[in-house]
């Protein structure tokens, strides 16, 4: 007998091949329950580099062009950014049930979330002094909904709830914020940058476009694309955008019995809870330390006054942010400034600058060159890093020792109590985010000591970026 998990699995790839979709009879979507990862995509037979897995129509897309209400509410929904447009649409879809053209797409998304919006106050504490914690926005999520999207469901009434299905949704106001949070975690987990035909976006020489070039293009539910999972290093397909169809490619060979796997791009383990709700040690090479602003002004004042001209001409260049990120040390042969937002080492080198050189500097238009790093620069780090690590409540090894004795309970696995998983998994953010911290410490320490030597740590010279985990490489 067909369980209920896999019956609408079944219907869902039966909609999708109805809907004009293309699937390789080479791939299946299985049930990875025992394997902690729900449902995914793997290969049944050999499949070649460039191979196509499958494609959908554009017009399978849940998007905001696709849904009905486009027309209805066309200029409510252009008012709003992608998200919160796409989050409109999806209630909207969600709530006329059969109705909805994407229904057996719905019964395969989750009902439930893992992520960081959903912990409880005394399970967010297990993540201490990580800046992911400030990063959840529940709060501006629910004013979000509570002064946006319920006036306009509760003023839009006949097209949110026809009379058919009245009955079904006479939903009170914190049922529809439940249910916009539901549906807003559900786009942060699956939902997809949907490019345009003629893609305009300005990418670097990598590849990457912008955080702000991503924000502003709209947003859409690619069904089975979402149903891949992610792994950094063995992701074997990427999603490319065509004219009337987004095909999924593999990007390797794939050998029978392989799963196929998609990419988040270079996530920190933090960000990897934070948005999908479960962390992987695959990532914790993109694990990454911030740095407030308030922090860095309060070892500068320990040293000397700042003077009230540099912020605001700093902030002019770019320079001054709320947070700066530190990445992973222990690459062979990697300098250590090269992990250290470039931006940071600017600000320290420019507000331990004598007013003298800063006039002058200014006067050019120019920043302080922080391909040397001063010896007061790096006392004054060294000092940045030590009280950032006073943050946390609890060492390194004691975090550990905790790991050690939460060692027999699954991250993923429904058998674990969801408060241990979730524990477990803080334990591990904050452990790989002390890690930093230590390494960065101990070679500062030893900088330091030829700084005082009269020896300068040069870096490669580059310039400011976005940091790694802000940025995504566009198909």
């Amino acid at each position: 007998m067909v369980d209920d998990f896999q019956a609408k699995s079944d219907v869902f790839m039966a909609w999708l091949a109805n809907s004009s979709a293309t699937i390789s009879n080479k791939i299946v979507l299985r049930d990875l329950r025992e394997h902690d990862a729900g449902r995914g995509v793997v290969a049944i037979s050999d499949i070649a580099e460039d191979e196509l897995l499958f494609s959908i129509p554009r017009t399978s897309v849940l998007s905001v062009e696709n849904s009905d209400l486009s027309t209805t509410l066309r200029e409510t929904l252009q008012e709003l950014d992608p998200w919160a447009s796409l989050i409109l649409v999806m209630l909207y879809e969600y709530m006329r049930g059969a109705n909805s053209p994407w229904k057996p797409y719905f019964d395969v998304l989750p009902t439930e979330f893992n992520t960081l919006m959903f912990w409880a106050e005394d399970e967010l504490a297990e993540l201490q002094a990580s800046a992911v914690r400030g990063k959840i926005g529940r709060e501006g999520a629910d004013n979000l909904f509570k002064e946006m999207m319920m006036p306009i469901i509760r003023e839009n009434q006949g097209a949110f709830f026809p009379r058919e299905i009245q009955a079904n949704y006479a939903l009170s106001d914190a049922d529809l914020l439940a249910l916009a949070h539901r549906m807003g975690s559900t786009i942060m987990a699956y939902a997809f940058d949907i490019e345009p035909v003629e893609l305009n976006k300005e990418v670097d020489e990598e590849g990457y476009a912008s955080e702000e070039e991503d924000e502003a293009l709209p947003k859409g539910m690619v069904p089975l694309a979402d149903m891949l999972n992610a792994d950094a290093d063995r992701n074997n397909a990427r999603l490319f955008y065509e004219s009337n169809v987004l095909t999924m490619k593999a990007l390797k060979p794939i050998a029978a019995g392989e799963e196929i796997f998609n990419d988040y791009g270079p996530l920190p383990r933090s960000d990897l809870l934070r948005r999908y709700g479960y962390i992987t040690a695959n990532y914790a090479q993109y694990d990454v330390v911030e740095v407030s602003l308030e922090i860095v002004r309060e070892a500068i004042q320990s040293e000397s006054q700042i003077p009230s001209s540099v912020l605001p001409y700093l902030e002019d260049h770019g320079i001054v942010d709320s947070g700066y990120d530190i990445s992973y040390q222990g690459r062979s042969g990697q300098n250590i400034l090269e992990d250290i937002s470039p931006e940071l080492l600017i600000l320290i080198e420019a507000l331990l600058a004598p007013a003298a050189e800063f006039d002058r500097l200014k006067a050019k238009g120019k920043l302080p060159n922080v391909n040397e790093l001063s010896s007061q620069g790096i006392k004054c780090l060294l000092n940045i890093i030590r009280n950032r690590a006073a943050q946390y409540s609890t060492s390194r090894k004691e975090d550990v020792d905790m790991l050690f004795q939460l060692a027999g309970v699954p991250i993923h696995a429904e058998i674990a109590p969801r408060k241990l998983r979730r524990v477990k998994m803080a334990v591990e953010v904050r452990i790989g985010e002390k890690l930093i911290l230590e390494e960065t410490e101990k070679v500062l320490e030893e900088m330091a000591e030829r700084a005082g030597e009269g020896l300068l740590l040069k870096r490669n010279e580059r310039s400011p970026q976005t940091s790694a985990n802000k940025k995504r490489r566009t198909t």
